[in-house]
């Protein structure tokens, strides 16, 4: 049996490959999660500045921060 990944790292790959996208982009690729869940953990993560979430009209964009060591 295989490990899924938790969701904070999968939503976070993602946003490697597009730096920035649009919520409903997560929700396609991520089926096996409700749109509450992603909703849930993005908002987490803009809280904790990992990413930034912008509002459009009826969309929002979510884009990875660059985190400086």
């Amino acid at each position: 049996m295989s490990q899924q990944k938790p969701i904070t790292d999968r939503i976070l790959e993602f946003l490697q490959g597009f730096p920035e996208c649009e919520f409903e982009a997560l929700v396609t690729r991520y089926p096996e999660f409700t749109w509450n869940e992603l909703f849930l953990e993005v908002s987490r993560l803009n809280r904790a500045g990992q990413v930034k979430v912008t509002r459009g009209v009826g969309i929002f964009t979510i884009k990875q921060t660059v985190v400086m060591k």
